[in-house]
């Protein structure tokens, strides 16, 4: 499965050392893939496209429309705003309308087992985004707080929950995205050039599961 590199690319490859980049020889929009060679382990795109290699845990960030259950005011000058979060979630990025100017903000999880534990005690928050992070993969809900006294009622505009996975391991994606020994990454099209560089400290990244399709095999093209 795949397309061979050329054996000039596999003698530059051989050598490459960290920070190396090559050319994938497509540049149009769509899931690609390459066959990742023993002298290149760690290829990897942009730290902003989406991307994962066979065999290694990828971040999943998603913006699931079903996570946020909605906001109650349980006392005056007080916001409350109720996550559901999927299982093995470590990150909840929450983004308010307008900032919150310095307004005191409690966050608590709550576990499957029924347990809570706090993650912000009245903490000053200035600006309009708010990111929450926690150990364990137990975590089933978030509650954020906001004391609004005297301000506007914060809006909640946007949220994201993120969680380590393992790709192949997940029965929603295909046979086409389980090939050993590869990077599978998602070309975001318009005219834009991915280089793929040997970057063995990058984290790689999912906004969605390559639930469709099937990804395109490239060939590579050392960069100068």
């Amino acid at each position: 499965m795949g397309l061979p590199l050329t054996l000039a690319s596999a003698l530059w490859l051989a050598t490459a050392p960290a920070g190396t980049c090559w050319r994938p020889e497509d540049q149009t929009a769509g899931w690609k893939y390459v066959d990742l060679p023993e002298e290149a382990p760690a290829l990897a795109a942009p730290e902003d496209v989406d991307q994962l290699r066979s065999g290694e845990p990828a971040r999943l960030s998603e913006s699931d429309p079903r996570a946020y259950v909605g906001a109650t005011k349980p006392k005056p000058g007080r916001m409350a705003y109720t996550f559901r979060v999927p299982p093995g979630t470590t990150r909840l990025e929450v983004s308010f309308l307008e900032p919150l100017r310095g307004a005191k903000v409690d966050a608590t999880a709550s576990t499957v087992g029924g347990g809570t534990f706090p993650l912000l005690s009245e903490r000053r928050q200035a600006g309009a985004s708010l990111t929450l992070e926690w150990y364990g993969d137990t975590v089933d809900g978030v509650v954020v707080e906001v004391h609004h006294h005297l301000r506007e009622r914060p809006v909640v505009r946007a949220w994201r929950t993120e969680r380590p996975v393992w790709p192949e391991r997940e029965p929603s994606v295909t046979a086409a995205f389980r090939a050993p020994r590869a990077l599978y990454f998602l070309h975001p099209g318009g005219g834009r050039t991915v280089l793929l560089c040997q970057s063995p400290e990058r984290a790689l990244r999912l906004t969605r599961w390559p639930l469709e399709g099937t990804p395109t095999p490239v060939s590579l093209k050392p960069v100068p």
